[in-house]
C-alpha cells in the first residue's frame, strides 16, 4: 500500500487506515481506536489552517455544538483535541458515505426510499432548530449514510448559535450556491431557521424531480437565481413526478422565509401525502447533467495536477534544503499524515537553523498534547469580520456612503469645486467634446483620457470622491491569476444615468480588462455598476472613471472585494 494512502499510520492512540475525503479545511481519515478496536472518523486540520484562530474557532466550535446535539440522526463527535500541534476531531464513523458519493453517477432513488432519507434529516433538524442551532450549510455532502443507509446530519462547522433574538457566529462562510436560501445570498444578517428549511427543500426538490432547482456556471449566476428567479415546477421538468408535489416544493422553496412551512417536519410530511398516490416511481437522480427545460451545468472543479508522494520525491531529488521543505509541506497540504513527507519535514526543519533560516518568521508553537485529548473550550461569542461577498460589498456600497457624499450630490456642486480646484492646480482642461462632437458620444473616449487623479484600492476598503465632466479617475490594484475580484461604483448624484458606459476596466498590458469581467445585476439602476472579474494575468489592473455631464459626474463610491 503507498504511503499516500496513509494505510496503517498511527496518530496518537488511532491506526489510520483509508483515506475518506478532504475539503478545503480538513482531511477525514477512517481510524481504528488502539485500546477499545472501535472505527471512527477522524476529522484532522490541514496543517496550514492551524494558525489560523478563526478556523481553529470554527473547528472547536463543530465539536462543541455537535456535543450539544445529542440526536439519532446527528453525526456524534466524541472527542477534540490535539496531537502534536495537529487538531482533531473523532467522529461517529459512517461507512454508507454521503449522499452527494452516492449520487456521483446518475442513480435511481425510489420515493420511498427519498421520503425517508428526508425524515431522517427533517427530524435532526427540526431538533437542532429547538436547541438554537442554526446549520448554515445544509447540502448532500453534509449527509452521511450508515450500513442500513440511514441518514445523519454533520459538520457544524459553520452553524449558527441562537443568542436571544440575534444570531451570533465563530463561522464566516455563508453557505454552499446550489442550496442556498435567497436571504442568505443576499448577505442579509438576520437569518434565523428558515434558511435551513430553504435548504432542505433543494434537497427534497433534486430526490423528487432528479436535479438541482437552480445551477450554471458560476456561482454567482445561481446565487442571482435563487434570489431573483421563479423555482422550475418539478412537474414540468421531470412528468412522471405528481402534479400535486408542485405545491409542496415550491412552498419550500418560497424566496420569503415567511412563505415557507413552519417547520422541516411539517414540509416532510407534506411532501410525502403530495408522494403517495400509490404508484410505484422511481427518479433517476443525475445531478452532474444537462437536461432538458431547465439547463443544468456541472460546478467547474479545480483538476488535481500534483499528488503527495510525487511531490515528496521531489524534496528527496533536490539539493536545496527550501525547496525541498516547500515539496514537503505541499505534500502535507495533500495527505496531512503522509508518513514519509512527516519524517523529511522533520529531519530538515529540526536542524540547526541556518543564518538564512534565522531570518524567517518564527512559527508560533502549537500547544501539544501526548494524551491525544485536550477540554473543549467553550465557545465565545465573538463576532468576527466575514470576508467580502458579493452582497456585502454591495450593501456597504449602498448602506454606508460618507454624509459628505450626499451633501456633495444633493447640492450638485461637488463637480464644480473640483474642476475649479484642477483649474487652480494647473491640471489639463477638461475633455467636454472631439472635434466638435460631445464626449458623451464618443465611444472608448474614457480609455483615452489621461487621469486628473490615480490612486491605489486596496481590498474591501471603499474610496470617495467627487468626479467633474471632461475628467477621469483611476484607481490600481494587484491580483493573481486565477483570483476573483468584484469591482462595485456607486454614484449618489440624481443625474448619474449611464455610468457603466463611463467605466473602463484596464489590465497589466494596457488591454480591456472588461473582456474578463461580467456585469452583475446586483448594483440597480444606471447609477451603479458592479463587475465580478476573472484575473487572468498578474500586475497592475486600473479602473478608470469618465466624467460624463448627467451621465457620471458628481459624488461617488468605488471599492474592491477578493471573491
Amino acid at each position: 500500500m503507498s504511503e499516500g494512502t496513509t494505510g496503517g499510520n498511527r496518530f496518537g492512540p488511532y491506526i489510520v487506515q483509508e483515506k475518506l475525503g478532504s475539503g478545503g479545511m480538513a482531511v477525514v481519515y477512517k481510524a481504528l481506536v488502539e485500546e477499545s478496536g472501535a472505527t471512527v472518523a477522524l476529522k484532522i486540520l490541514r496543517n496550514s489552517l492551524a494558525e489560523h484562530s478563526g478556523v481553529v474557532e470554527r473547528f472547536k466550535q463543530e465539536a462543541t455544538i455537535a456535543q450539544r446535539l445529542r440526536h439519532p440522526h446527528i453525526v456524534a463527535v466524541n472527542r477534540f483535541g490535539a496531537i502534536k500541534g495537529r487538531y482533531f476531531l473523532e467522529l461517529q464513523y459512517m461507512p454508507g458515505g454521503t449522499l452527494a458519493q452516492r449520487f456521483r453517477r446518475p442513480t435511481e432513488v425510489h420515493s420511498q426510499e427519498a421520503v425517508r432519507l428526508l425524515r431522517h434529516v427533517a427530524s435532526a433538524l427540526d431538533y437542532a432548530h429547538h436547541q438554537g442551532i442554526v446549520h448554515r450549510d445544509i447540502k448532500l455532502e453534509n449527509i452521511l449514510l450508515d450500513r442500513r443507509s440511514d441518514a445523519y446530519l454533520t459538520d457544524f462547522s459553520i452553524a449558527r448559535i441562537v443568542d436571544g433574538t440575534r444570531l451570533t457566529t465563530t463561522g464566516s462562510v455563508m453557505g454552499t450556491p446550489l442550496y442556498i436560501s435567497p436571504e442568505q445570498a443576499r448577505g442579509e444578517t438576520n437569518l434565523d431557521y428558515r434558511g435551513d428549511l430553504y435548504s432542505l427543500a433543494v434537497i427534497a426538490y433534486v430526490l423528487a424531480v432528479g436535479h438541482f432547482p437552480f445551477n450554471g456556471d458560476h456561482a454567482l449566476a445561481i446565487l442571482n437565481q435563487h434570489i431573483t428567479e421563479p423555482v422550475p415546477p418539478p412537474s414540468k421538468i421531470n412528468p412522471d413526478v405528481p402534479k400535486a408535489l408542485d405545491m409542496v416544493l415550491l412552498k419550500g422553496l418560497a424566496k420569503r422565509p415567511e412563505d415557507r412551512y413552519p417547520s422541516a417536519d411539517t414540509f416532510i410530511e407534506a411532501l410525502a401525502r403530495a408522494m403517495s398516490d400509490n404508484l410505484p416511481r422511481s427518479t433517476l437522480i443525475d445531478v452532474w447533467s444537462d437536461h432538458s427545460g431547465k439547463e443544468v451545468k456541472p460546478l467547474p472543479r479545480t483538476p488535481v495536477t500534483e499528488n503527495a508522494n510525487d511531490l515528496v520525491e521531489k524534496a528527496s531529488q533536490t539539493q536545496d534544503r527550501f525547496e525541498a521543505i516547500t515539496y514537503l509541506k505541499r505534500a502535507l497540504e495533500l495527505e496531512p499524515l503522509h508518513s514519509r513527507a512527516n519524517r523529511m519535514l522533520f529531519q530538515l526543519e529540526g536542524a540547526k537553523p541556518s543564518s538564512a533560516r534565522a531570518a524567517e518568521p518564527a512559527r508560533p508553537a502549537a500547544p501539544i498534547d501526548d494524551s491525544g485529548l485536550q477540554p473543549l473550550k467553550k465557545v465565545k461569542n465573538k463576532k468576527k469580520r466575514s470576508p467580502w461577498t458579493v452582497i456585502a460589498l454591495v450593501c456597504f456600497l449602498l448602506m454606508n456612503a460618507t454624509l459628505m457624499l450626499v451633501v456633495l450630490s444633493a447640492l450638485g456642486q461637488g463637480g464644480t469645486i473640483m474642476g475649479l480646484i484642477d483649474q487652480v492646480r494647473g491640471t489639463p482642461a477638461p475633455v467636454l467634446e472631439v472635434d466638435g462632437t460631445p464626449a458623451g458620444s464618443v465611444p472608448g473616449l474614457v480609455l483615452t483620457i489621461p487621469p486628473v487623479k490615480a490612486e491605489e484600492l486596496r481590498s474591501e476598503v471603499p474610496v470617495s470622491d467627487v468626479l467633474d465632466a471632461g475628467r477621469t479617475h483611476e484607481y490600481s490594484f494587484t491580483a493573481s491569476p486565477g483570483s476573483e475580484v468584484l469591482i462595485g461604483i456607486q454614484f449618489f448624484s440624481p443625474s448619474a444615468s449611464a455610468v457603466n458606459k463611463n467605466v473602463a476596466i484596464i489590465d497589466p498590458q494596457g488591454g480591456n480588462g472588461k473582456n474578463q469581467c461580467y456585469q452583475d445585476a446586483i448594483i440597480q439602476g444606471d447609477a451603479g455598476v458592479a463587475y465580478i472579474c476573472t484575473i487572468n494575468m498578474s500586475g497592475e489592473w486600473r479602473i478608470r472613471i469618465l466624467g460624463i455631464q448627467g451621465e457620471s459626474t458628481g459624488a461617488y463610491v468605488v471599492s474592491i472585494g477578493k471573491m
